[in-house]
């Protein structure tokens, strides 16, 4: 197959939005014109038969409620709260296996009807539990209690 000839894209073959306008083939040219966002249109003049009157006053309706009601009175401010706290998110570790031991993992999951995620939760907070133990510290349990600081000892 032959491809033919086009024409290149030129910038004057493309309009901004808003600017659009049919081409009309064989009529006489135009000045080019100045793009919307570039044009200065001036300052915005005021009629003349506008410029000696007063303005007009703005006729407002009665207001419905008795005057006592639109009075405001100061009021105490409210006790200003904190704000609650963010909620405290789970902090991402990523995890390399073997396809055996993904599989392997994958498998348990679905036994027990959770997520891989669940049992690798599971798994590390038993190993934490375990050592917790073994060290005999309190900052790795999860009751958060103070370190005794006898976490080097072991």
């Amino acid at each position: 197959m032959s491809s033919g000839k086009f024409a290149s894209i030129t910038a004057g073959l493309l309009a901004r939005k808003g600017e659009g306008q049919p081409w009309t083939q064989g009529t006489a040219q135009e000045p080019p014109r100045v793009p919307l966002a570039w044009r200065n249109e001036g300052p915005v003049e005021v009629r003349n038969d506008m410029r000696n009157e007063p303005p007009i006053a703005v006729l407002s309706a009665p207001p419905s409620a008795p005057p006592s009601i639109l009075r405001s009175e100061p009021r105490p401010a409210p006790a200003s709260e904190p704000p609650p706290p963010p909620p405290i998110k789970d902090k991402s570790c990523a995890v390399r296996m073997t396809m055996h031991d993904f599989e392997r993992l994958g498998i348990v999951a679905v036994k027990d009807g959770v997520s891989r995620q669940k049992v690798l939760k599971d798994a590390v907070a038993r190993f934490l539990d375990g050592k917790a133990r073994e060290y005999g510290c309190a900052c790795l349990g999860n009751s958060f209690g103070a370190c005794e600081g006898n976490c080097s000892e072991a």
